[in-house]
């Protein structure tokens, strides 16, 4: 099974956002930006902490030039920024369960425009919502806290539970989990079957961010 771990922010600002990049441009090839509007998730994080949205999104294009950007999309109706994603040819797309009535149109919408799209889901969400869009998606990602939007949350144990459910049931899924990765629990998470990783305070909060993503890298190859 193929292992892959890139870091995850919900940032304050797109400076914070090249700020961390800089730091790990020699080490990363991906990096998960996390937008959060403030009405799907309670806090706000770039660009939706800018007054003009749409001329923020432009710069995601100083980061495509560099590393596989995943948009993890923690908005309400994500599809209305679909079409500027595609535009900026980010390789992946996150739609969170809840955020939408329209999951058909946001498929359609990867394969017409040749990015990857995953669904995402906290533990409550019955598996059985997941089991008609899995052979339909190219992966899903597990959220590994209860309340989404924020960093440094304690890690929701039941995580452990679904992805051993989805790794038995689809043993050729890509199972990410973002939320609560760390240097502990990244080493259940594998056993559970999940094979790719999202940490965020782990990486973005150390001192040096490259010695904090590096040692995760080795605790899963």
């Amino acid at each position: 099974m193929k292992y892959s771990l890139l870091p995850s922010l919900p940032a304050t600002s797109f400076q914070q956002i090249l700020d961390l990049t800089e730091k790990l441009k020699d080490t990363i090839s991906a990096f998960q930006v996390d937008i959060v509007d403030g009405v799907f998730a309670p806090h706000r994080a770039w660009p939706f902490t800018e007054s003009d949205v749409l001329s923020e999104w432009q710069k995601l294009s100083e980061l495509v030039a560099h590393f596989e950007i995943e948009i993890d999309c923690m908005v309400q109706k994500p599809e209305q920024y679909l079409d500027i994603f595609s535009s900026l040819k980010v390789s992946r797309v996150i739609i969170h369960i809840g955020s939408t009535d329209c999951y058909g149109h946001c498929i359609r919408h990867a394969r017409a425009h040749g990015y990857k799209v995953g669904f995402a889901f906290t533990n409550d969400v019955p598996l059985s919502f997941m089991y008609p869009y899995i052979e339909l998606i190219d992966f899903v990602q597990i959220m590994g806290i209860k309340n989404i939007g924020q960093q440094g949350q304690p890690f929701d144990e039941q995580t452990l539970v679904t992805a051993k459910k989805l790794r038995d049931a689809y043993p050729n899924l890509e199972i990410a989990v973002d939320g609560g990765v760390n240097e502990e629990t990244i080493i259940h998470l594998k056993k559970a079957g999940v094979n790719r990783f999202a940490p965020g305070s782990v990486i973005s909060g150390a001192a040096d961010p490259v010695v904090a993503y590096k040692h995760l890298v080795s605790l899963i190859t």
